[in-house]
């Protein structure tokens, strides 16, 4: 349990002396869930009200059940595009982290240049990000489908004894607890998988995937551990960027309903709410830098375990 923390602390020190790894881990970690914050403060939440409305439309459309394949491979489109760009950003840092873990003393890590190229090291990472995310999605899916099962009888119950928000949680508890468990084991399967499948030893796709397996059932503890924690760091930061960012854009907002955006006094406010995300994506990106150093920590501990 000690070295796990000593891992963590040496991965935070690492991380902060070499803010040249921030950028590309802003890359992944803004097309991950940076974008995020600035979606649920600029965009205004549908209510109940509007959400049945655009479920009937879809339903009672002469393009059904087309309209929601549609819906459908337009997501999946997304998502394909975030993960490349995620694993676009994910594939630099670890390129720049890699000497930098091997040899913490290095005050100068670009030096050495790592083999293979970013295309085929963004082309691998990809694809174990898709199969890491395969269990997640469907359990995302299933906790999906059950609140939509639930929600309307809570919007429409005259039960009174807590928000609409937590009575939906309290039916869907279990359910939900099982998607957390899976999203942290699938972060932490497929950081393991990563590390094997890129590098100057990686190994073929299915050895990877394999190895991640097995990396997983020698070090569960400290994986899951590593997954959990930057889990939960990953949503404070979430959760204070959305707040900060409602609160800044709610003048310029208003501003904007009422036909100012020419005022010098909006375009500051614009000016300093771009900054100011700017800003929280760079820390995030110094977050997911930290995480990246730490899994990649764990991971040759892991490796050299296997090795004895």
């Amino acid at each position: 349990m000690r070295s796990w923390f000593v891992a963590a602390g040496t991965a935070l020190r690492l991380v902060a002396d070499r803010a040249e790894l921030w950028v590309p881990a802003s890359l992944a970690a803004l097309a991950f869930v940076g974008w995020l914050p600035l979606l649920l403060a600029v965009v205004p939440l549908p209510d109940a009200a509007g959400l049945a409305f655009f479920g009937s439309g879809l339903v009672t459309s002469g393009a059904w059940p087309w309209n929601m394949v549609l819906i459908a491979v337009g997501c999946v489109g997304l998502i394909v595009v975030l993960c490349v760009l995620v694993a676009l950003g994910e594939a630099a840092l670890q390129r720049g982290l890699r000497p930098v873990v091997a040899h913490p003393e290095w005050r100068e890590p670009a030096r050495r240049q790592p083999s293979g190229s970013l295309g085929g090291e963004t082309a691998m990472l990809t694809v174990v990000l898709l199969v890491a995310l395969l269990p997640a999605a469907i359990a995302i899916t299933a906790t999906a489908l059950a609140v939509a099962g639930v929600a309307p009888g809570e919007f429409q119950s005259p039960d009174i004894g807590g928000p609409v928000l937590l009575r939906i949680a309290r039916d869907v508890a279990p359910l939900l607890a099982v998607a957390v468990v899976i999203v942290a084991l699938s972060q932490a399967y497929g950081a393991a998988v990563q590390r094997r499948a890129t590098g100057p030893d990686a190994a073929p796709l299915g050895a990877a995937l394999a190895a991640g397996f097995a990396d997983l059932g020698r070090e569960p503890l400290a994986l899951l551990g590593t997954a959990v924690v930057s889990l939960a760091a990953l949503t404070a930061l979430t959760s204070v960027a959305t707040v900060l960012l409602r609160v800044l854009w709610a003048p310029i907002g208003m501003a904007l309903r009422a036909g100012d955006l020419a005022r010098p006094q909006t375009v500051l406010l614009l000016v300093a709410f771009v900054a100011i995300w700017l800003c929280l994506v760079l820390a995030g990106g110094a977050l997911h830098a930290w995480a990246a150093a730490w899994w990649s920590i764990e991971a040759r501990r892991a490796r050299r375990e296997a090795g004895r």
